[in-house]
């Protein structure tokens, strides 16, 4: 009994250090005690959390179709990341025209 117990038990703590790592939701982050949230611009963000370890940039256009018109708008996206070292979870930002569209916490940086 005391040795089946022990299996499963080690079994878990391997099953549960293999479960893949995934990026989870955030509307504000902490940045040296100063929030950053949706909505903020690159501006801010930078000066409150420095460069992003990682860019990335891209223009998308959005098609609306208001008959008899379509109307097309180019859009700059950023992908940024943020890597604040093994002791804390890394960051990934989304801003669309230099505002801040959405926030996601990912593992740990390195």
């Amino acid at each position: 009994m005391k040795h089946t117990l022990c299996s499963i038990l080690v079994m878990l703590i391997i099953s549960a250090t293999q479960i893949p790592s995934y990026a989870v939701q955030s509307d504000s982050l902490y940045c040296d005690g100063r929030i950053i949230s949706i909505g903020d611009t690159a501006g801010e963000v930078i000066s409150k959390c420095g460069q992003p370890a990682y860019t990335f940039q891209r223009e998308q256009n959005i098609v609306d179709e208001l008959y008899p018109t379509r109307i097309i708008t180019t859009v700059i996206i950023d992908d940024w990341t943020f890597n604040f070292g093994p002791d804390r979870f890394q960051y990934h930002m989304l801003l669309k025209n230099g505002r801040v569209m959405g926030i996601e916490s990912l593992d740990y940086g390195y």
